[in-house]
């Protein structure tokens, strides 16, 4: 009985591996059917944004001639493309379904694929299923699960199945076993596991069998273009975030789905202006920008409309311009952006000078304009002026810009490319009469006029600068040097302006700021000691350049304020060190500092070293009565009067002032 058992229980075990070998070589068979059967009609698809650059992908699926399924949200990524093979085939979006997050897309060209059928009943829990997609970029993978369940979230019918959707996932045809499409596939619930989601069939045939009602579907262009103004306003008072359920991309996504719409529809030349000028708002519509303003040229070539082009052309060349600055040497994209740059700004002088030969009025200010920008981008400065003072001239505008105030700053910034201070100031004090200089505007004012020696224009310009925005407070430090170094220092000017600097340059947190504190702050604190001890406060003046040594231990000028307030505090010991520091520190250029070295052993009566310094500080500068003047008295210390009398008499020849030439004249009676 128990061989018996035994034999029964072994045969019933191989029928059941004989059932199990069966059922798993079934769903093999169909897995390989259905997926031959599916597979060329499901489609990578790329989301590209305005500057062609894919940002992301998702899948897609044919369901008639030039006819595709995807999700909505796949399409909100960016303009949509076709991979097929090498090939990248720009897709229309026909209609859009958010509320079921399906999206209807075409293609101008034929497809040898076949349109995937769509399953004409419902789906039940537990029916067989096959997902394929392109996760992650792997293109027509397939997956195998059931239909766990129906479900309604959100007001949302939608079919949970089992089959995992990935990144890239979303928008590829979920399968039944014949083959048939019973959803698309739009997600999957995060904090859950397999808890994954299809839109059911028989929304896509209800999307698909839609017929346009023209009155109802007749896009009303002003009423978009209003819209696009609005939420553009909104989005430009947002932070700018990566994050695709950002506010930030949430808007721009719904932008960029508009403007396409309203581009796409509208054909009315006021119409297309508008929509070309909306595309120099953000480098994300400069692509919709131009082809409206082509379609406008397209449409019945005017002057006016090449100079438009010629405009939004010239936009997209300096948004490329940016892009190449920011982007890092060596890389795919600031090569990109470089030879994008050359193309668009070549383009943009085509139009310009093709506008320009037929134009007047206005339109021939634009185009000069672009003219002037395109001259100046390939530096010849003295044609770039020469049109620019056409268009500031003029009361032009475009798109919402000004161009006589853009010309205005092209003028000065022109004039100091090409070296001509003067000009450039003459420019900016016209401009600065007829428009409010921005800070940015007041802080290169103030680098110009301290490069020609005016101190005080350049102080004013700076604290102009600095009150306006607090990304320039680190030009209440060089307003604060300037007033030291006027004609007539403002001492008062010197301390406030420097105690500003010093407090900006606690609270500063803008990384370029914090460089321009780096460099100038030891200055301030070293400009204010020296004002500090010509009024007798020493203290105080040896605290702050003690703070000025502190940032830069090898800076001369520090060094010799602070000999000089050692000498004040007949601190001699130290008063020589430091000057022998500053004269370390600056190789020993400046007599000055071998005049105050000189000083310091004056004071201990060191006569020889001290004799040694006047030496030197009087040989290097011929007219330094003074150094003359102490030198012969060192040596009149040490007996050396024949010398000294000499000195003496080089300091006379000098032309001294009053009071050391009666010294002198006194000594040699």
């Amino acid at each position: 009985m128990r061989t018996t058992l035994r034999l029964r229980t072994c045969l019933v075990v191989l029928f059941c591996c004989l059932g199990a070998v069966s059922a798993h070589a079934q769903i093999g068979d169909t897995a390989t059917e259905v997926y031959k059967a599916a597979q060329d009609s499901v489609f990578l698809v790329y989301l590209n944004d305005s500057s062609g650059n894919p940002t992301a992908l998702g899948s897609a699926f044919l369901v008639a001639p030039r006819m595709l399924v995807t999700d909505a949200h796949v399409v909100d990524a960016g303009s949509p493309v076709l991979a097929v093979g090498p090939v990248r085939i720009p897709l229309k979006i026909v209609r859009r379904d958010e509320k079921n997050d399906l999206a209807i897309l075409s293609v101008d060209i034929d497809l040898t694929s076949k349109p995937l059928p769509l399953a004409k009943g419902d789906v039940s829990p537990g029916e067989q299923i096959f997902a394929i997609g392109n996760p992650e970029g792997l293109e027509k993978t397939i997956s195998q699960g059931i239909v766990s369940g129906i479900r309604t979230r959100e007001g949302r019918n939608l079919i949970q199945i089992t089959s995992p959707i990935s990144h890239g996932s979303s928008g590829g045809p979920i399968l039944n076993d014949r083959g048939e499409v019973i959803g698309v596939a739009v997600g999957m619930l995060q904090d859950g596991q397999n808890l994954n989601f299809a839109v059911p069939a028989r929304l896509i045939k209800s999307l698909l069998a839609e017929k346009f009602n023209e009155a109802s579907h007749t896009i009303d262009c002003g009423q978009n273009l209003d819209q696009l103004t609005r939420l553009f306003d909104v989005r430009a008072n947002e932070t700018y975030s990566d994050d695709p359920a950002s506010p930030y991309q949430e808007d721009s996504h719904k932008l960029t789905r508009l403007l396409d719409e309203t581009a796409a529809a509208c054909r009315k030349p006021d119409d297309l202006a508008k929509i070309a000028c909306f595309g120099t708002k953000s480098a994300d519509f400069s692509e919709y920008g131009i082809k409206a303003a082509r379609t406008l040229v397209d449409l019945g070539s005017s002057s006016a409309s090449r100079s438009l082009l010629a405009y939004v052309l010239y936009d997209r060349a300096q948004n490329e311009s940016f892009a190449a600055a920011f982007a890092k040497d060596g890389t795919e994209e600031k090569t990109h952006a470089t030879q994008q740059y050359g193309v668009f700004l070549t383009l943009a002088g085509t139009e310009a000078n093709g506008a320009a030969k037929s134009s007047k009025g206005s339109d021939l200010m634009v185009a000069n304009y672009v003219l002037s920008r395109v001259r100046a981008e390939h530096e010849d400065y003295p044609a770039a002026v020469a049109l620019a003072s056409q268009v500031a001239e003029s009361k032009t505008a475009i798109c919402g810009q000004d161009l006589a105030l853009n010309a205005f700053r092209s003028l000065v910034a022109n004039n100091e490319q090409a070296n001509n201070p003067a000009a450039a100031e003459k420019w900016f004090r016209v401009y600065a009469s007829k428009y409010p200089p921005e800070a940015y505007e007041w802080d290169r004012e103030g680098d110009r006029r301290r490069k020609v020696g005016d101190e005080s224009s350049a102080a004013d310009a700076y604290e102009t600068a600095a009150g306006m925005e607090d990304d320039y407070a680190y030009d209440y430090c060089y307003a604060a040097t300037n007033r030291l170094f006027q004609n007539t220092p403002d001492k008062d000017a010197v301390m406030s302006d420097g105690r500003k600097c010093i407090d900006a340059s606690v609270k500063n947190t803008n990384k370029y700021s914090q460089k321009q504190f780096e460099v100038i702050v030891p200055t301030v604190y070293r400009s204010m000691a020296d004002v500090l001890e010509s009024r007798g406060v020493y203290q105080q003046a040896l605290e702050y350049v003690k703070e000025a040594l502190g940032s830069k231990p090898d800076d001369a000028f520090a060094l010799d304020s602070e000999a000089k307030i050692f000498e004040d505090l007949d601190r001699y010991s130290e008063c020589i060190s430091a000057s022998q520091a500053a004269i370390r520190a600056s190789d020993g250029k400046y007599p000055w500092m071998q005049f105050r070295l000189g000083q310091c052993y004056f004071d201990t009566q060191n006569w020889s070293p001290a004799a040694n310094s006047y030496r030197l500080a009087a040989e290097a500068d011929k007219t330094d009565a003074v150094s003359a003047f102490n030198l012969g008295l060192s040596l009149s210390r040490q007996g050396y009067e024949v010398d000294a009398k000499e000195w003496f008499r080089e300091a006379l020849r000098r032309n001294p002032d009053s009071q050391i030439r009666a010294k002198i004249e006194a000594v040699l009676k």
